[in-house]
């Protein structure tokens, strides 16, 4: 039934979710499976500093982000996020990792033909070119990603996806 399986992530419980659902068709089909990470630009840089010291890449991304607080501790943390001031280095880094545990779990669940790739941009365009690019015929995302906030003011990057994508759409929560 499915021959190409877009996954978008970016560490939230539901992409977590959507994964693993992504992990199960694709073993199911013989599917390839296409593990994206659209860069983190519009998060709190706190939940960055957590998802890094959860997964141990606490040297790039807890420095930078105690240096950015320490810059003005008057600035609110939605200052922070408008500034971008997050490096896109660091930022890549994350993508990285995060996209490289996916990957092993893809791995470890079965799944023969895995590729990963880090984007930049707006989350939702980013995902709807890479499926067209790619070809795929189902896209499988959180139904909630790490800028909850964002998404209940602009509407969701999976609600803009589901919308707009020309294959099947899945949506985790």
């Amino acid at each position: 039934m499915f021959k190409k399986i877009l996954c978008p992530t970016d560490g939230s419980d539901h992409a977590n979710k959507a994964l693993s659902l992504a992990v199960d068709l694709a073993g199911k089909y013989d599917a390839r499976l296409v593990l994206i990470h659209v860069l983190l630009r519009n998060v709190d840089p706190r939940e960055l500093k957590r998802f890094a010291e959860i997964e141990g890449l606490t040297k790039t991304v807890a420095s930078e982000v105690d240096r950015l607080m320490a810059v003005d501790s008057r600035v609110e943390i939605v200052r922070l996020r408008d500034m971008q001031t997050i490096s896109t280095g660091v930022l890549v880094d994350i993508g990285e990792h995060m996209l490289g545990i996916a990957k092993l779990e893809a791995e470890n669940g079965g799944v023969r033909d895995v590729s990963v790739t880090v984007l930049d941009g707006d989350p939702a365009e980013r995902i709807l070119e890479h499926a067209e690019r790619e070809n795929a015929d189902c896209i499988v995302m959180g139904s909630r990603g790490l800028s909850d906030v964002k998404g209940l003011v602009l509407g969701s990057v999976s609600h803009k996806v589901s919308n707009r994508a020309t294959c099947t759409c899945i949506t985790v929560k």
